[in-house]
């Protein structure tokens, strides 16, 4: 594997069941492993990238991301999710909304305040810059009666011709009708934009997605993401319940191991980079999910 276009790395990093696995460090209080630990993290084996979950709640400052850049390496790559503000057409009913609960976006797509709210930070310093890789756009299932299909296309259309081109985006859709040949040109009239190959509860096996992809002509862009989440047919919540405390894998499956495998020897093949993250309700324990298949990768599997 090319080690410099190849990039594996999980969903956030705060997890105290890791220690003994990626943590041998003595931490003096939660406080001081949240706040350092990614620093032993970047210099876990295994880890070249990691999912920035945390800035789907709130796009973080440039001083938090400064500090992550003193903890991590300079090959060292993030994938940041983009704020929820940017990404939900209608606001859930859950109490932490408070007086937006039930209320459709105004912000929705809005790509000044993307540019304003979320780059503006990773723009300011260049090694922030430099281990920037691909914003994630996590889109939520989306009800018709919300938003329709082609409605959703016209404005992804308008907001990826609008935001900055100078960093490169994946686009993760959860509604299965969605991927489709008039998806994934929309996607390819942009160099700087691709599909975030995901595997969740309700979307097709990545090896359909993947198909999907090539039926339509392929991806343009030149990397690719993915994301393996929750095994397919369970809920996030059930996923919790079933893999918490993440130490240990206790669903393996094999053919998301081998359809991930399938994408980084695909990226290999056409020089392209590969950015691959793993939840830890995948199976149980994401950095035992990333070692074997960069296990099976090595062996030519």
């Amino acid at each position: 594997m090319s080690a410099n276009r190849i990039f594996f790395g999980t969903s956030s990093w705060n997890y105290p069941g890791w220690k003994g696995l990626v943590y041998k460090r003595t931490y003096k209080s939660k406080a001081e492993f949240s706040r350092s630990a990614l620093e032993e993290y970047s210099h876990f084996p295994a880890f070249t990238c990691v999912g920035v979950d945390h800035a789907f709640y709130r796009p973080p400052p440039l001083e938090q991301l400064q500090g992550y850049v003193k903890q991590t390496p300079d090959t060292f790559r993030w994938l940041c999710k983009v704020w929820e503000r940017i990404t939900i057409p209608k606001y859930p009913t859950h109490p932490r909304y408070g007086e937006n609960r039930g209320k459709v976006n105004p912000d929705f797509l809005n790509a000044e305040l993307f540019s304003q709210e979320v780059l503006a930070s990773y723009a300011a310093d260049m090694s922030v810059q430099k281990r920037t890789g691909p914003f994630i756009f996590q889109f939520p299932t989306i009800n018709q009666k919300v938003l329709k299909r082609e409605e959703f296309f016209e404005r992804l259309a308008a907001f990826l011709q609008h935001i900055p081109r100078e960093f490169q985006y994946a686009v993760e859709i959860r509604n299965r009708e969605y991927l489709s040949t008039e998806y994934f040109k929309l996607l390819n009239e942009f160099e700087h934009v691709t599909h975030c190959f995901n595997h969740w509860y309700i979307m097709p096996a990545l090896i359909d997605q993947m198909r999907c992809a090539a039926e339509a002509g392929g991806i343009r862009a030149p990397f690719y993401v993915a994301r393996a989440l929750t095994p397919l047919g369970v809920k996030y919540e059930e996923a919790v319940k079933l893999f918490s405390p993440y130490d240990t894998i206790k669903q393996e499956n094999q053919t998301m191991r081998a359809d991930l495998a399938r994408l980084v020897h695909r990226a290999l093949e056409t020089q392209r980079s590969a950015y691959v993250l793993v939840n830890n309700r995948a199976e149980g324990c994401a950095p035992l999910t990333i070692m074997a298949v960069q296990a099976s990768l090595a062996e030519g599997k």
